[in-house]
């Protein structure tokens, strides 16, 4: 991964790092996915560890959009965060994706 050029950007792509994360571990709506399948997770996708400067911020934008929610183990995904999981497979939600 190259250097964000924003830390805007860094929060967005660790969310989506995130969400590939419960993509990837299969988990279902309502289900906890815990840190420690969540940090090793990142630590593999963002070579460059950038997701260590905005983790928090990352997971209260994923919150915000109604994705994931906070528990004690790791984050539970959403119904709505479930559907947006699934719609991974045909879309690719990395940056400058839905710029023009």
């Amino acid at each position: 991964m190259d250097n964000l050029s924003s830390n805007s950007e860094n929060i967005e792509n660790t969310g989506y790092l995130i969400l590939k994360a419960f993509k990837a571990k299969g988990t279902q709506a309502e289900e906890v996915l815990a840190w420690t399948d969540i940090y090793p997770f990142l630590h593999k996708e963002d070579e460059n560890y950038h997701y260590k400067d905005v983790q928090k911020r990352a997971e209260e934008h994923l919150r915000n959009q109604g994705y994931a929610t906070p528990d004690p183990a790791g984050l539970r995904l959403t119904p709505v965060g479930y559907q947006a999981v699934q719609e991974l497979d045909d879309k690719d939600l990395t940056q400058g994706s839905h710029t023009e």
